[in-house]
């Protein structure tokens, strides 16, 4: 009997033993993964519109990085407990940049206190100083106290985009849109051997690109801030205002079957013509993996402009209510430089040269084919965004809109 009660006894506190080591393993990765959806809030919140405004805060947009972390924090729960993190000043929430080791050659987090970091590290702690350690249900028979369990996260944000793919076969946060870049002071093929008026080579139905250069476009509205701002985006609601908020925004009106001086942006369509189901479809989730099959997957600017084809004389009907769908919404758009091509057919031949972020604030439908559209820049953090390996890659422009956003560690 002796030798079977110590037996059990044995057998018992394995038991207890691998019970705890469970619950520990399973309070590791609860840990683990409320530390990594912190720091990708905490990044996300990086890139944040305010990055747009003339009296841009960096330290306040660094506490608003802070206030999002632990509020993704706190919707996650391990051993049943929320967890929490501090706010405070160089706690559980720090910010830097990636830097290559000199020994290594590997990316590593190295704490700064920058102007306008690109990484955040998230330490998520659950311990007996903060009265959270992870309480383990048979420890008491073999150890005084519960077990302390840290993770850290790292997130970092690349500006240095060149384009576009779907991650996990997830839609593109995209909409199918080609807003004119600049006054285009020169013009195409289809005018250069022309002395017919401007009016008389409309009547002919040839390319509109002489009066694109009165039309809004992206460097005088938005780059150089000569837009309207009759309107405001409320980032904790998901709300749009009639207020100003301090970002211009952009006009913008659809392409028709005739020449029209405000012309200003066309649907673009990366398949050929696009069925109204499809339309919908890309406006409301954006492009998906199956969309960029023509262009293999991807869609890359790689140190020259892309051709791709824009719609004209879109059913305005169809546009206003799915652009309608996805008010206030962050997105890429694409800006073009030319649109080569006779007004008369259904596409034109877009010299499509990078793209940025927008919110659609403001839709109306002006006729049967064409709409009209505010849109507000915006800053876009996306894993779909395709970056150079080494954010020093001076081969890359700096994309102010759209940033890569990827766990590092």
């Amino acid at each position: 009997m002796p030798a079977l009660a110590l037996a059990l006894i044995v057998a018992l506190a394995g038991a207890a033993l691998v019970v705890d080591r469970l619950h520990l393993d399973s309070a590791k990765s609860e840990l683990r993964i409320a530390a990594e959806a912190a720091a990708l809030a905490a990044a996300r919140e990086l890139a944040n519109d305010d990055r747009l405004r003339l009296d841009f805060d960096p330290a306040a947009l660094q506490m608003k990085s802070r206030f999002a972390a632990a509020r993704i924090a706190a919707q996650n729960v391990v051993a049943g407990e929320p967890v929490t993190l501090s706010t405070d000043s160089a706690s559980d929430v720090r910010f830097g940049r990636l830097m290559n080791d000199p020994a290594t050659g590997e990316p590593v987090f190295v704490e700064a206190n920058d102007h306008e970091p690109t990484s955040v590290a998230v330490a998520a702690r659950c311990t007996e100083a903060r009265h959270s350690a992870v309480p383990l249900p048979f420890r008491t028979f073999y150890a005084p106290t519960d077990a302390d369990v840290v993770a850290v996260a790292e997130a970092s944000l690349n500006f240095q985009v060149r384009g576009l793919r779907s991650v996990d076969r997830l839609p593109i946060p995209t909409l199918p849109l080609a807003i004119l870049a600049q006054p285009n002071a020169k013009p195409d093929a289809s005018h250069k051997h022309s002395t017919v008026s401007l009016k008389q080579s409309d009547k002919a139905g040839a390319s509109s690109n002489l009066q694109q250069s009165t039309a809004p476009n992206w460097t005088r509205d938005i780059e150089q801030r000569r837009g309207a701002d009759h309107f405001g985006y409320d980032s904790a609601t998901g709300e749009i205002t009639n207020e100003a908020d301090g970002i211009p925004e952009i006009t913008l009106r659809t392409a028709t079957h005739s020449s029209n001086s405000k012309t200003n942006a066309f649907v673009i369509t990366l398949t050929g013509d696009l069925t109204e189901n499809h339309l919908r479809r890309q406006i409301s989730h954006g492009w998906s993996a199956d969309d960029l099959e023509p262009l293999g997957g991807e869609l890359l600017f790689d140190h020259e402009p892309l051709t791709l084809a824009g719609l004209r004389g879109v059913d305005g009907n169809v546009l206003a209510q799915a652009f309608r769908s996805v008010l206030g919404q962050s997105r890429v758009v694409f800006l073009y430089e030319r649109a080569e091509g006779d007004s008369r057919s259904h596409a034109a031949s877009l010299q499509v040269t990078r793209m940025v972020a927008g919110r659609v604030m403001f839709v109306r439908e002006i006729s049967e084919c064409e709409c009209e559209i505010v849109l507000q820049p915006a800053v876009l953090a996306t894993r779909s965004a395709v970056a150079t390996a080494d954010e020093s890659d001076s081969g890359c422009e700096k994309n102010k809109y759209v940033a890569n956003l990827r766990l590092t560690n």
